[in-house]
């Protein structure tokens, strides 16, 4: 499955701060910069772990099994899921299992060079779609913790049901917090629409119907 390629205006301007920080994080630390994109029934990560020049070594270990100087799909995949594993996600406390649906590794110079970025997206499918009203989505990053430079953001929801109202990370943005509302979808909105229309109209048809009152005999005394 590829990456989520939907990012609007809004989620550009909510990642230019990370990208700076990929531009110019340092030799001996382990990149992994996460983005997260919610819907009504599964949240998308995508994750890109980049080591420093001083620290490939390290990681090209972990990615190239068996020492070949080359990065099989088998053994990008491999890898993926190890850093996946590391992962924890939750919506409303509910944990929600991440899933590998798709990684992209570099070649092995380009690690060494601390240029190459392992790319990887996982999807997380929550049991139920979420109902409408307030949701919280906990993430948390423990991959490597020991060397690992964190980012971590919300991408603005493809879903315009969908409304970000808050984002709170720890310091190291080794995990978010994000409060979302959902908005009723559009058959609850017209079906209200519907039933006020059916009350209007029956207003309209009861005022037609019911006849109206004779008017009081005027009295014809005279005086």
């Amino acid at each position: 499955m590829n990456a989520v390629k939907r990012v609007t205006a809004g989620g550009i301007l909510l990642l230019l701060p990370m990208t700076a920080s990929l531009s110019a994080h340092r030799l001996d630390e382990y990149l992994q910069a996460a983005r997260l994109s919610l819907a009504r029934d599964q949240i998308t990560l995508e994750l890109d772990v980049t080591p420093g020049a001083n620290i490939a070594g390290r990681a090209v270990a972990l990615v190239d099994r068996n020492a070949d100087g080359r990065i099989s799909p088998l053994e990008a995949e491999a890898y993926g899921r190890l850093v996946v594993g590391g992962i924890h996600l939750d919506v409303d406390g509910r944990d929600v299992p991440l899933a590998l649906s798709h990684v992209e590794a570099p070649s092995i110079p380009e690690m060494n060079d601390g240029l190459g970025s392992v790319r990887m997206v996982a999807v997380g499918s929550l049991r139920e779609p979420v109902s409408a009203g307030h949701h919280q989505v906990y993430f948390r990053n423990d991959h490597r913790p020991e060397s690992a430079a964190y980012l971590v953001n919300a991408l603005v929801p493809a879903n315009r049901e969908i409304a970000i109202v808050g984002q709170r990370r720890d310091g190291q943005q080794r995990e978010i917090r994000i409060d979302y509302i959902v908005r009723p979808g559009w058959p609850v909105r017209v079906a209200w629409i519907v039933l006020g229309l059916s009350g209007l109209l029956g207003l309209v048809l009861v005022r037609r119907v019911t006849p109206a009152r004779p008017r009081a005999r005027q009295a014809h005394a005279r005086l």
